[in-house]
């Protein structure tokens, strides 16, 4: 029998070792097998021994070891290296289901680069999986953005360019097989307007207001509406095909609190 309720994930995070755990609490609507499934505890820590961060996830509803992480930030020549490495189960593609994401970013704050690397390391080998860079030229004309990227099992290389001024913001996004551009721009204080084309025309266009009651924000594509509404952790929002067609709404609300275990 499904049960149609309030989703409930417990995330437990230890900022420190030794530290209060702190506890999260993430509301959402759904429909589920069972009570275990609607009541799904996720749970996680974190910490730092000798400027190295590690954590852990788990999620008790399935089997299998818990997510593990572990990353070390350092310094060389200018630049900030930050290498991290997660072993799981079937959440990333090895042919084994078992394996480490491995990712490698390099932050040159002074030259305004970027530069970063992911693969898996599984018993069958590494494999990469994408690279790519970001460079900002800062002119008296506005800043400039150069980001190229490749995805090795798609065999994908894409360019990003970018362009900001005042309150304005282009971005033109190429492969081989496809462009489109996409324009921002900051109305006042409160309200940022943004379109976004492609080669075969229109894809979307979206309004964000921020006001006293949160961040509402349209978005409107060949397909759908879509009405988003953000505040102090809840987040609600309907998407509708047509006026006469039935809408789809969702909602879902986060609570963090400290709690001594």
């Amino acid at each position: 029998m499904k049960l149609t309720t309030a989703a409930i994930f417990f995330i437990v995070g230890s900022a420190s070792a030794g530290g209060t755990p702190e506890v999260s609490i993430t509301l959402k609507q759904g429909t589920y097998d069972n009570v275990k499934s609607a009541l799904a505890p996720q749970i996680s820590f974190e910490g730092d021994i000798q400027g190295v961060e590690y954590g852990a996830s788990m999620d008790v509803t399935k089997p299998g070891v818990p997510s593990l992480w572990g990353q070390i930030k350092s310094e060389v020549s200018g630049w900030n290296v930050k290498t991290r490495a997660q072993y799981s189960e079937g959440e990333y593609d090895y042919s084994t289901g078992k394996g480490a994401y491995v990712t490698v970013e390099g932050t040159n704050e002074e030259d305004d680069t970027f530069v970063w690397g992911s693969g898996t390391v599984s018993t069958d080998g590494a494999s990469p999986l994408k690279v790519g860079a970001k460079k900002i030229f800062d002119t008296e004309n506005g800043k400039f953005m150069v980001a190229p990227r490749f995805a090795f099992k798609e065999e994908k290389a894409t360019v990003v360019l970018g362009y900001e001024k005042d309150d304005t913001k282009v971005f033109v996004t190429a492969t081989q097989d496809d462009q489109d551009v996409k324009i921002s721009h900051k109305i006042d204080d409160d309200n940022t307007a943004s379109i976004k084309a492609g080669r075969k025309g229109f894809i979307s266009a979206a309004l964000e207001n921020e006001s006293e009651f949160g961040t509402a924000k349209v978005t409107v594509t060949s397909d759908d509406v879509d009405i988003e509404l953000k505040k102090d952790g809840w987040v609600a929002g309907v998407t509708a095909s047509s006026l006469d067609s039935e809408p789809d709404v969702r909602f879902s609300k986060k609570i963090a609190f400290s709690a001594n275990i």
